[in-house]
């Protein structure tokens, strides 16, 4: 593995940990900020997590489809192309269902 994959797959083991840092504060602290702070930075981490997906390398990427890469791509495509119809109980499932998945398996891939 290049160093370029090293470092994305670190970044996105980090990002994670920030968006089940996020979701450990419970969905009434997710829904309770007016301005929706929580949801919006929950959105920036999604958007970042499917950057460093997109600086992977084809060769990783093939070799590892356990981690849902074209999903976490297009998730970013979404938020960062049509903000307008962000659905936010979405992003809340992502931080809570689909980032310790992630996290986990993008982990046992910088172990190697």
């Amino acid at each position: 593995m290049n160093e370029r994959d090293q470092r994305a797959l670190r970044e996105i083991v980090r990002l994670c940990d920030s968006g089940i840092r996020l979701a450990d504060r419970g969905r009434d602290w997710y829904q309770a900020d007016d301005l929706n702070t929580p949801g919006l930075a929950a959105e920036s981490i999604t958007i970042k997590i499917g950057e460093n997906v997109a600086r992977l390398s084809g060769e990783l990427t093939t070799a590892n489809p356990q981690v849902p890469w074209s999903s976490i791509k297009r998730m970013r495509d979404r938020l960062a192309h049509h903000c307008e119809a962000t659905d936010y109980d979405a992003v809340w499932d992502t931080l809570n269902v689909d980032l310790p998945r992630v996290r986990a398996a993008v982990e046992s891939l910088t172990a190697t």
